[in-house]
């Protein structure tokens, strides 16, 4: 006994298929060329600095802070006030877990303050950061700072420490 094949729930389609999904192979194909993933590079939540120490931090503040700091119901988020997680990773190499940084929030408000403010605040901050970088560049024979030590005049390295020798 095979398995029965069920129409496609694409408008208009009239294939049928196997599938869990309930589209046919070929509407699955379209859509997949026409909506391609925005996150495929995306790195994963513990590379973005969301590890251990954050859920825990997270845990306990909506723990202090049950209710949403902006229509008041039941928090279900903490958000990153005052700059986006991938600022703060750059500023800090972490995050820093200042309870005035954050604020607690239900899903509905967090994914509307995302669409709305975060992305004005990331365009800001990429056009602030790229206009600073050619600030703190290093003028010009600064480099050499850096570089290994010079010879001395009988052709040795120049010591730069005092060992036990």
């Amino acid at each position: 006994m095979g398995l029965l094949k069920k129409r496609c729930k694409t408008y208009g389609c009239r294939n049928f298929h196997h599938n869990v999904s309930g589209y046919c192979d070929e509407c699955t194909t379209k859509y997949n060329a026409a909506h391609p993933r925005k996150d495929i590079e995306r790195p994963s939540a513990s590379k973005r600095g969301y590890d251990w120490r954050w859920r825990k931090y997270a845990r306990d503040y909506l723990r202090e802070h049950p209710t949403c700091a902006i229509c008041g119901a039941p928090a279900t988020c903490v958000d990153h006030k005052d700059m986006t997680a991938d600022m703060m990773m750059d500023a800090y190499g972490s995050f820093d877990y200042n309870p005035s940084h954050y604020q607690a929030l239900c899903a509905s408000c967090n994914a509307r303050k995302g669409a709305r403010e975060d992305k004005a605040m990331r365009a800001g901050y990429e056009r602030d950061k790229a206009a600073m970088s050619g600030v703190f560049s290093a003028p010009e024979g600064e480099g050499e700072k850096n570089q290994s030590p010079s010879t001395t005049a009988l052709g040795s390295v120049s010591p730069t420490h005092k060992g036990n020798d």
